[in-house]
């Protein structure tokens, strides 16, 4: 990795730990806005690839997006609202194990973040029926 490589990884990371101080502190959690961010020219969106369950767990995976430097990861119980940021990180998946109940619907939304942290547009919205079996896509 060059200097420069360095240097944007450590802003990230940065970014990525006060985000999760502030959820810590913040009493009220972090929910979606109904608007979606606007994407930025030339700046995809994530796309899934699949999401499925495997006993107590969802595995999440979703292709890469050209220029991405991070992916924020977003879960609702209810398909219609109320996302939480759930994971924030590079990789391109995710293995869902916190808090889930069996028989309940979980629906999640990606956003894709570039080297001038600018974010993405949603991804599909892609539900899981946890404890019921593939990953299905919502309406």
């Amino acid at each position: 990795m060059r200097k420069r490589d360095f240097v944007v990884l450590g802003i990230a990371l940065l970014l990525v730990a006060a985000f999760l101080v502030e959820e810590v502190l913040t009493p009220q959690p972090a929910t979606l806005n109904e608007t979606p961010p606007v994407e930025p020219e030339g700046f995809l969106s994530p796309r899934w690839v699949t999401a499925g369950m495997d006993g107590e767990q969802v595995f999440l995976h979703w292709r890469s997006v050209p220029g991405a430097l991070a992916y924020t990861l977003w879960r609702s119980g209810d398909p219609e609202g109320g996302y939480r940021v759930i994971h924030m990180g590079r990789d391109t998946t995710y293995v869902d194990q916190n808090g889930l109940v069996h028989g309940k619907l979980y629906c999640y939304l990606l956003t894709a973040t570039d080297p001038e942290f600018d974010e993405s547009g949603l991804s599909p919205k892609k539900c899981v029926e946890f404890g019921g079996g593939e990953g299905n896509d919502s309406r």
